[in-house]
């Protein structure tokens, strides 16, 4: 029987047979791209039922993936299985023992199995510590691990761009294999391992799972780089450069995912010194993806665009059902929307909406960290109430995620000028004054461009509360040099020529007079020493200070959410619909 589907039930198709997405089922596809389309579409309820009915569904146990029904998953899971016991025989990755030659002040950690199935199709089966079970300072004392700056992942696409480089993406295969392990430390035998029921393991490396597994991978990693020439940077420690017959070659590493910039051969001569440092390597040659983000390049070779469609379906798929009856909105927050926590009608939402909330809020934060920047202010406010948010404030989390699914098309746009000469840095910076009702405490917003391409932004709040907006402006500008410091010399380590003065653009009269003149007076006088630090950059000839008016500030929809024309006119110099190109 054939039925047409009304935009509920739409929805919730779409939801389920997006998880078929890992299978490649051409049906499935072609019905998901009809639905999300909006177009009309009549199923036939037994073909319906077959294709929902045959979603994969990842085994929760060893002997569930083992054992599975399906024949076809049976055998992948079996395969997947094996193929990680392989790669930990084959990097040695452990010593079986008698249980009686544990020492006695020593116990075994527990492991369990862990089955995934990727986008890309691949079932992934995972042994894993239960990290969880280690004593600190016995079973491990470091497990801080860094991963690249977001900052300097745009600058490494910049770079790419202007001096029309190769972008290669690197995964380092079971990465936390590679890790030596520095500590004594037992697991009992996985499922799956033949023993005699008297025997446990001794581990000689890390595997995931492990608490420290993350910084002895990254410790091994940048062993191999420095060995093969690569130095670090002084500014971002996950990022390395080595120069190569005139030319530089990048990587900036986060966790196993690693981004390589470089002429070809380059690349290719790196990729050899990491096979030969003992590393599994998956090459993908063009970058098209990164950091769950989509990478876009023109065919010019001098633009990027890059986007979150994963997350923004991850977002669909959570709270599509919610806002599918709202409106259109053209602006990312309800103009002048505060959180208001003293008010009297404020009353907390249940356990069930606030994890959603919060689940939401913390996928909005993504979503600005890396391609919506115009999204910074409104999401800065709804994060002020994750431990207790009102039904005012998850309504309002609703018309962003609306908003964000309407412009779901919207990308970072990455076009910088193509010049040999010094780059430029330009910084657009604003405050509010007294924005939040109840702690008076001031907004910081700021956006700077490295050639004309969005690197940097901000929308935060101060650390106390400002008496004036002059004083408020002057943080914020404290807040923007600190930033700029940070650019200053992660450039300077990568041999990039800056022109200086760097122009930093404020629209406050008293802002500028503050930061151009040593003052005792009443008015300036309380404010603290370590924000004056701006005026020794001046005197440096660092930075530069100039006004710009308010309408004409970049970096006012950080500070406020603002009507739809100031929207249009500023988010438009970093936005663009890749669809439309504008």
């Amino acid at each position: 029987m054939e039925k047409a589907l009304d935009e509920q039930k739409r929805a919730k198709v779409c939801r389920s047979l997006r998880q078929l997405e890992s299978s490649f089922n051409p049906e499935a596809s072609k019905i998901i791209d009809n639905l999300e389309q909006g177009r009309d579409i009549l199923l036939d309820s037994v073909n319906l039922a077959f294709i929902c009915g045959n979603v994969m569904k990842e085994p929760k146990s060893f002997d569930e993936a083992w054992n599975c029904s399906d024949p076809d998953q049976r055998a992948k899971w079996r395969a997947a299985i094996k193929k990680e016991f392989s790669d930990m025989e084959s990097r040695n990755v452990w010593d079986v023992i008698s249980k009686e030659s544990i020492p006695k002040d020593r116990r075994c950690i527990k492991c369990k199995w862990i089955f995934k199935i990727k986008r890309n199709g691949v079932f992934r089966a995972r042994l894993v510590a239960c990290g969880y079970s280690q004593i600190p300072g016995v079973d491990f004392n470091e497990s801080f691990a860094p991963v690249i700056n977001d900052v300097s992942f745009r600058v490494m696409l910049i770079l790419k761009l202007t001096r029309r480089l190769r972008a290669t993406f690197v995964d380092v295969e079971t990465a936390f294999l590679h890790g030596n392990l520095q500590e004594e430390i037992y697991m009992n035998i996985p499922d799956g391992l033949e023993s005699n029921g008297n025997e446990c393991l001794r581990l000689k490396r890390t595997i995931y799972g492990l608490v420290q597994s993350a910084r002895e991978f990254y410790k091994r990693l940048i062993e191999v780089l420095k060995n093969v020439g690569f130095v670090e940077n002084k500014s971002d420690p996950c990022l390395f450069s080595k120069w190569e017959d005139g030319e530089v070659i990048l990587i900036g590493i986060y966790v196993d995912d690693c981004l390589v910039i470089g002429k070809e051969n380059h690349i290719s001569m790196l990729i050899t010194d990491l096979k030969n440092g003992g590393f599994n390597l998956k090459v993908t040659q063009n970058l098209t993806d990164y950091l769950s983000c989509r990478v876009l390049e023109n065919q010019s070779h001098n633009e990027i665009l890059i986007l979150q469609p994963h997350l923004i379906n991850n977002l669909r798929d959570k709270f599509g059902h919610e806002v599918l009856e709202k409106g259109t909105y053209k602006t990312p927050g309800t103009p002048r929307f505060k959180v208001v926590r003293s008010d009297e009608n404020f009353e907390l939402i249940d356990d069930n909406l606030q994890k959603r909330f919060r689940s939401g809020v913390g996928m909005l934060l993504y979503l600005t960290k890396y391609s919506r920047p115009d999204l910074c202010n409104v999401v800065r406010e709804l994060s002020k109430c994750m431990d207790g948010a009102s039904m005012g404030t998850y309504l309002e989390l609703l018309r962003v995620i609306k908003f964000v699914l309407d412009t779901e098309n919207f990308c970072l746009k990455i076009r910088p000028k193509i010049d040999d000469s010094t780059w430029n840095l330009k910084v657009f910076c604003d405050s509010d004054w007294a924005g939040d009702p109840e702690t008076r405490i001031s907004v910081t917003g700021f956006i700077i461009y490295l050639q004309g391409a969005p690197v940097c932004w901000r929308s935060k709040a101060q650390k106390g509360v400002t008496l004036s907006s002059s004083e408020a402006e002057y943080v914020a500008i404290s807040d923007a040099v600190k930033e700029i410091k940070f650019l200053y010399f992660l450039l300077q380590n990568l041999g990039v020529e800056l022109a200086l003065p760097i122009v930093v653009k404020t629209d406050n009269i008293g802002a500028l007079f503050m930061s151009q003149n040593s003052s005792t007076g009443v008015r300036t006088r309380h404010v603290d020493t370590r924000y004056h630090f701006i005026r020794e950059n001046i005197e440096d000839g660092i930075i530069k200070m100039e006004f710009v008016k308010s309408i004409d500030n970049d970096s006012d929809i950080f500070t406020k959410n603002v009507n739809h024309e100031s929207y249009e006119k500023h988010a438009k110099k970093f936005l663009q619909n890749k669809e439309s190109g504008t």
